[in-house]
């Protein structure tokens, strides 16, 4: 484990550290042309390759407004995702870079009292294991891979994020143990479900379930929630985990629970109600 990945924990121990927000709107919200995305619509890893300056932008906007940890570009960037847009080839390249890309913001933002770390984002994908729409083989070397290309890249923190199913949640923490022993190095491992307002993950997982079976790995330094609700929504479950997780605890909710207005996603949470949720979460919980 590196020293900066060794001072991430250590810096769990005493304080509260502050993640950037949601890559994908963010990306959006730039209104790049097509051509930036090499014909590729929604596939925002390409960017990586493409407009590394756009990306670096993004990060440097987030560490510039105070985060401590900003994600990299990289929530579809396993094989079997990006195989969706033939860039299957290319997986490790791209985690590779992604990882440089927020490296370089990261290090330029950095100071002796405030370090800055670079998380490397694994997300769900687009295919269910327990539905049986992919085999367990083909997603742990999919998301082998792009732990690899993370790793290579430089980043200081995996992150297992928005978890729908908690057999694929298991496959990934599998294939990042792998990736650690054959990169030869170890970082802090962060493991996020997400509940939906049926109160279980997508599968039926409820909070209880989740994380007994993610405690049974202790590679895991950090469990929590993320994605689908918003804090009010998730209030209940980070309630159970802070009484019962043994672990480091993580929330990184929607502000509010997803709307669509006029054609276009919407968040109804303004930051100072979302800013209310987060402190409650901390102070409370």
């Amino acid at each position: 484990m590196t020293d900066r990945s060794r001072l991430f924990l250590e810096l769990l121990e005493g304080r509260v550290l502050i993640f950037d927000g949601a890559m994908g709107t963010s990306v959006h919200a730039l209104d790049l042309p097509l051509a930036d995305y090499h014909g590729l619509e929604n596939c925002t890893e390409i960017l990586n390759l493409s407009r590394p300056d756009a990306v670096e932008r993004i990060h440097r906007d987030f560490l510039t407004a105070g985060c401590d940890a900003v994600e990299t570009n990289t929530f579809g960037g396993m094989k079997h995702v990006l195989a969706e847009f033939d860039l299957q080839a290319r997986c490790h390249e791209i985690n590779r870079i992604a990882a440089q890309i927020a490296r370089r913001a990261a290090d330029a933002c950095s100071t002796p009292d405030k370090p800055r770390f670079v998380v490397g984002s694994l997300g769900p994908g687009t295919k269910l294991l327990t539905l049986r729409q992919i085999s367990y083989d083909e997603m742990l070397d999919s998301y082998y891979v792009q732990s690899c290309g993370l790793l290579e890249g430089g980043v200081d923190v995996m992150l297992i994020e928005t978890c729908q199913d908690i057999l694929q949640t298991k496959c990934v923490i599998e294939a990042v143990k792998r990736a650690f022993a054959k990169m030869g190095r170890r970082t802090p491992l962060m493991c996020q479900v997400t509940m939906e307002t049926t109160g279980t993950m997508l599968l039926g997982t409820d909070i209880a379930g989740a994380l007994v079976a993610i405690e049974a790995f202790p590679e895991v330094d950090v469990i929590g929630l993320n994605c689908a609700t918003g804090p009010q929504e998730m209030s209940e479950h980070i309630r159970y985990l802070a009484r019962t997780c043994t672990r480091k605890l993580s929330v990184l909710p929607n502000a509010g629970l997803p709307q669509v207005v006029n054609g276009q996603p919407h968040f109804p949470l303004s930051p100072e109600a979302l800013a209310h949720w987060l402190l409650e979460f901390v102070a409370e919980d």
